[in-house]
């Protein structure tokens, strides 16, 4: 039951407003226990689901259960995520925690940055329809190598049948995602450990691999695509392409990587810059407020601090991301990831420590760093205002008992101390 509760929260963080969430919050307690008698007697089965199309910008088919469907599908992964999460390459992205989009993207940039010779040529793919061609067979049959209980195993192969055999595995289950990585985690696997890739990146289907030379990708991609035909009847796509880095950039994730720099894709700039535009003149014909307009621009804004942007913004005539994006605790500045500042000096001017939902606590740092800028037509170096986040116990520790005035700020630095197991915390020194 303890389970089940926890999986009604976080299923239904964000959605409280809902009419589906109100009517099950409204007799919690029977909802769940029936939940649990259903499980424990074999009697659930998959509610029908509700089926529409979605364009981003392709057509996709996205099937939704009901909310008591969903609930059980977080009380699953409350438990076996770590089991599956243990099993995948660090290779692996998208639906795990701190393994998003983004993180994809810096790791990629990182090692274009890095090496640039071992990273002259690109493979990039993927898979023809995946999600509705997963084999059921098959699926299950991964699943089994790792998980044994065989009332998890009925349960999760009741879900994986809620779709006819031969319609793959449904675009919107909680579950399909974990699903997903699963089922192309031995490729993974082949990849590092018996090709040793080193340079491999899978975000669900999508799958960039890069290389010194052509020979070698081309190698590669008779071997994957062998597998994926023989292993897991999956068909690759045709337009898979090799090519030199330097050439075009790697559109991948929304952005197009290069050696140097990052870009943003064309038709995610384009869209930015249309909705940009509506917004604004919704803005000054008073059809949005101001905390509206900001909110709206900002997540465009968090799109496009992860690229090579500025020419971009300066086009658009946007503001900076601090002009709009709202700091709790009166701190100001342009945020920026904590891994960016490392050892870098800084000049610490306040900061703030409040609760989080993602640690006890979390303290907001204001400082001073000295940044490139656009000056008189040209460019020169000045300190500019900063803000950065974290949970660090060791950080908030050091600083939570000073006191700090903004005209004598604090001189120093964070680093990152590795630990063994791959573990490591941060902490404040001199520069």
């Amino acid at each position: 039951m303890e389970n089940l509760r926890l999986a009604y929260i976080n299923a239904s963080r964000g959605k409280h407003d809902r009419k589906e969430v109100i009517e099950f919050a409204a007799d919690l307690e029977n909802n769940l226990i029936n939940i649990r008698n259903e499980l424990l007697s074999h009697k659930y089965r998959v509610s029908p689901y509700k089926i529409f199309k979605k364009h981003e910008p392709k057509e996709r088919i996205i099937s939704k259960l009901p909310f008591r469907d969903r609930v059980i599908q977080w009380a699953i992964m409350l438990v076996v995520e770590p089991i599956w999460v243990s099993t995948l390459t660090s290779d692996t992205y998208s639906c795990l925690k701190g393994r998003g989009i983004h993180a994809c993207l810096h790791r990629l940039q990182h090692d274009l940055s890095a090496d640039p010779d071992g990273t002259t040529y690109c493979l990039k793919f993927d898979v023809r329809k995946f999600y509705p061609t997963i084999d059921h067979g098959i699926l299950k049959t991964v699943i089994r190598r790792k998980l044994k209980d065989p009332d998890l195993l009925w349960l999760l192969d009741t879900i994986i049948d809620s779709v006819p055999e031969g319609e793959g595995i449904p675009i919107g289950n909680y579950l399909s995602q974990f699903f997903a990585n699963l089922y192309l985690s031995e490729l993974d696997h082949m990849a590092k450990e018996q090709m040793h890739l080193r340079y491999y990146y899978r975000y669900a289907d999508d799958i960039v691999i890069l290389a010194a030379d052509k020979d070698r990708l081309n190698a590669v991609l008779l071997a994957i695509n062998h597998y994926l035909a023989e292993q897991r009847n999956l068909m690759m796509k045709s337009n898979y392409q090799i090519f030199p880095v330097d050439s075009r950039g790697i559109d991948f994730l929304g952005y197009v990587c290069f050696h140097t720099h990052t870009l943003m894709r064309k038709s995610i700039k384009k869209n930015m810059a249309r909705n940009v535009a509506k917004f604004e003149k919704m803005y000054e014909e008073g059809k949005l407020t101001e905390k509206q307009y900001k909110q709206a621009v900002c997540s465009w804004l968090g799109w496009a601090k992860h690229c090579n942007s500025k020419n971009l913004l300066r086009v658009l005539n946007m503001a900076k991301f601090s002009e709009v994006a709202k700091v709790s605790g009166g701190l100001t500045g342009t945020k920026v990831r904590l891994e960016d500042i490392f050892g870098r000096h800084i000049k610490i001017t306040a900061f703030k420590v409040t609760p989080s939902k993602y640690h006890d606590n979390c303290i907001t740092i204001q400082f001073m760093m000295e940044d490139k800028v656009e000056k008189d037509g040209g460019e020169t170096t000045e300190w500019v205002q900063h803000i950065v986040f974290t949970g660090s116990e060791k950080i908030i520790s050091q600083l939570k008992d000073l006191e700090i005035d903004p005209n004598d700020p604090i001189d120093a630095q964070i680093i990152k101390q590795n630990l063994q197991g791959g573990r490591c915390f941060y902490s404040i020194t001199d520069p």
